[in-house]
């Protein structure tokens, strides 16, 4: 038999379960074999029924697993936030000179002060345009005709670009030059007086441009320079720094210095780098409201009216990295901040934690450091805790997923234990329904000789007798 006859016949008798077939008899125990036929569907439906309050028990404890999944998860990006305060998420910067801004702008940012001065010059880019214009950008010849060949210095050795009698025109020229990525981009001016080529050099710095017909005589060069470029140049806490963009990054870690057009060489700014109470303070109300909501979650698990996951392991290893988080200490080293109490959090009889706002937002700026301190990184202090819990939210690999796809795997065995006893019963109904359909017909057969006989029986008492024999009284 093949596969597909074989999912017929399954879906068929499933059908059949799902919809009985009434037992319709002719005889006068059509009725009372009726109710045979239900009891026996009934009692066969037992193993059925306890299968799948099996099954429920399992896809209600898929359900809260994936309720704790979420939960757990939602507490291992809280105490993560928390661990990517010390790496710049905690930290203000600001500057005595508004013509130097500055920024606290990526991770390795530390509290510090610094100086800024003898800004010698800005960041900007050289420029160069051609000093003859042309006619006709797309048929104008810009090079010898006879190589079809110019020579572009951009702060280097010539590079020769190579063009076609079809290209050699500004168009292709323009196209040339800036496929051959050679730190400058090219572009067209068109005026009155024609059309020009003007070329910008990609990064800022004393940037000589020129474009030469003649790769070894700088006399035949076409371009003027209209600016010659230059790099940032500033002292920072006395010693000589450089930068490519007046957005300075990687001088200063974690931050960006942001110079004016406007700064001169006399100004001095004073950066100070220092740790802000309000991220400190939200991710720690963050941690606080994400702990309270798992730890409601995990308290419908106990009790009298316990959930389904009531005395699975999972639940209490997950208590035991709720109490890691709520009574963590931190090492000696780590300042006046040694538990999450010195952070304002504090816990109640009913398990659910509260901060008070007022303690971070009045320390001072070392017991904000001593702070950050203790809540520490991705591999130290509080923040490290935040591998342990992604251990079991993780939606790939987590502990609690291995768990939801274990009882997802139990629920689909029952289910096919269930399909195969429901074949079974159709089977079983199917041949005692045909038993009980020849019965009846059995019984329909024999009433029918019984009223034929009771007939004959009551015509031969009145030819006989002139009275039927079955009505006796008074006689």
């Amino acid at each position: 038999m093949g596969t597909s006859s074989v999912s017929s016949t399954l879906a068929s008798d499933l059908a059949t379960i799902s919809n009985p077939q009434t037992f319709t008899g002719v005889s006068n125990y059509s009725s009372d074999l009726q109710s045979v036929l239900s009891r026996s569907e009934q009692i066969a439906q037992i193993p059925v029924t306890a299968l799948q309050n099996d099954q429920t028990t399992l896809q209600n404890e898929v359900t809260d697993l994936g309720k704790l999944q979420t939960a757990v998860g939602n507490m291992a990006q809280a105490i993560t936030t928390l661990g990517n305060l010390s790496t710049g998420g905690a930290l203000t910067a600001t500057s005595t000179d508004s013509n130097i801004g500055v920024t606290v702008s990526g991770s390795g940012a530390v509290a510090g002060t610094y100086t800024i001065s003898d800004v010698t010059s800005l960041a900007s880019l050289s420029t160069a345009t051609m000093t003859k214009g042309v006619a006709d950008p797309t048929s104008t010849a810009v090079a010898p005709t006879d190589s079809n060949t110019l020579y572009l210095v951009a702060g280097g050795s010539p590079i020769a670009i190579q063009l076609t009698s079809k290209t050699n025109n500004l168009d292709g020229l323009e196209a040339a030059i800036n496929a051959a990525n050679a730190g400058v981009t090219a572009s067209i001016l068109t005026t009155s007086q024609g059309s020009y080529l003007t070329m910008t050099a990609n990064q800022a710095g004393a940037t000589n441009i020129e474009l030469l017909t003649d790769s070894s005589d700088p006399t035949t060069n076409l371009m003027t320079m209209n600016q010659t470029g230059s790099v940032a140049q500033f002292d920072v806490n006395g010693i000589p720094a450089t930068s490519t963009s007046n957005q300075v990054t990687g001088v200063i870690p974690g931050v960006t210095l942001s110079l004016n057009p406007a700064t001169t060489s006399s100004e001095s700014a004073t950066i100070t780098v220092a740790a802000n109470a309000g991220p400190i303070t939200d991710a720690l109300q963050n941690a606080v409201n994400q702990y309270n909501a798992l730890a409601t979650q995990v308290a419908t698990e106990f009790g009298a009216n316990a959930g389904p996951l009531n005395g699975n392991s999972v639940v209490l290893e997950i208590q035991d990295l709720m109490r890691q988080f709520a009574f963590y200490t931190g090492s000696v080293g780590s300042g006046g901040v040694q538990s999450l109490s010195d952070l304002g959090i504090s816990m109640a009889d009913t398990g659910q934690m509260s901060l008070e706002t007022s303690v971070i937002s009045s320390m001072s700026s070392g017991q904000l450091a001593s702070a950050l301190s203790f809540i520490g990184n991705s591999t130290t202090g509080l923040g490290a805790l935040a591998t342990n819990f992604t251990a079991y939210s993780d939606p790939t690999s987590g502990l609690l997923q291995q768990q939801v796809t274990q009882d997802q795997t139990s629920e689909q065995n029952l289910q096919n234990q269930i399909d195969a006893l429901n074949v079974s019963i159709a089977a079983s109904q199917k041949t005692e329904e045909a038993k009980l359909e020849a019965a009846d017909a059995l019984c329909a057969q024999l009433e029918s000789q019984q009223n034929m006989l009771t007939s004959t029986i009551q015509s031969l008492n009145y030819t006989l007798y002139g009275a039927s024999l079955t009505n006796t009284s008074g006689a």
